[in-house]
């Protein structure tokens, strides 16, 4: 992890935090542990949310799951709205106040996209030009989402809207039958690099994403991780001598 976050480790040994309290550790219970900045905090939890995603769906999930979850709950979501309009308490014309039930289920349909635009921007989907315009097309919806600024009534015309849209592009991946990219799931690989000179370094040119991934952009040429002739562009870091990857500067620094 980053070095600003290794002044808490002693904090965490002495408290005894185990694997699933750490799962569910919230930000009240960080700061009894002393981790009183915000910013330390956010680093904390989203490195949680890396190793949750590193070690539930990795090898599982693929564009077509991720599809078919997005396209559930947009259509929960279209229901939810249906619902409250068929309701005899109805008052969204008049209201510009969401009901929190109501933003639940508009912030578990942009987590939903958010995995599946994450899958989209990983190689080889990013370097070809039908996913990179259906990526593109989720991004301005899901940004739609979050512009809004009218009566409920007006906000729910809007969010049908979108919700429609992407239920569309999700049925348009799924369709997609014939491409076995739609239902391949991540392959894991150990990799194990020799001959390594100190003041040569690995020999990988590394680009990390506003969302932890840590991918390969190339080798340098006879280094070892282009002798090795496993590591390619594209692929991912996600542990570096059995420890998981959560921050590039634990490691590259």
């Amino acid at each position: 992890m980053d070095d600003c976050l290794q002044q808490y480790i002693k904090n965490f040994e002495r408290e005894k935090i185990n694997g699933e309290q750490l799962l569910h550790i919230t930000h009240q219970e960080l700061e009894e542990l002393g981790v009183t900045r915000i910013g330390h905090q956010e680093l904390i939890l989203e490195a949680v949310d890396l190793l949750c995603a590193l070690n539930y769906g990795l090898e599982t999930e693929n564009l077509r799951t991720l599809s078919h979850k997005l396209n559930a709950s947009a259509k929960n979501l279209q229901n939810f709205i249906t619902g409250r309009r068929r309701s005899g308490h109805y008052d969204g014309r008049a209201s510009r106040r969401l009901p929190n039930d109501f933003l639940t289920s508009v912030v578990d349909l942009i987590g939903a996209a958010k995995n599946l635009l994450a899958w989209l921007d990983r190689s080889p989907f990013v370097s070809v030009t039908e996913y990179s315009l259906l990526k593109n097309n989720i991004v301005q919806l899901c940004l739609e989402l979050t512009t809004i600024d009218c009566t409920v009534y007006e906000t729910e015309n809007k969010i049908l809207h979108v919700c429609k849209t992407l239920s569309g592009i999700c049925d348009h991946i799924i369709s997609l039958s014939s491409d076995s990219l739609v239902s391949q799931s991540a392959h894991l690989e150990v990799v194990h690099l020799t001959n390594i000179m100190p003041t040569e370094g690995l020999g990988m040119y590394i680009k990390s994403t506003y969302d932890g991934l840590h991918v390969i952009t190339g080798t340098t040429e006879n280094s070892p991780a282009d002798q090795c002739k496993k590591i390619h562009a594209g692929d991912e870091v996600i542990q570096v001598n059995h420890q998981t990857v959560v921050s590039s500067a634990a490691w590259l620094g």
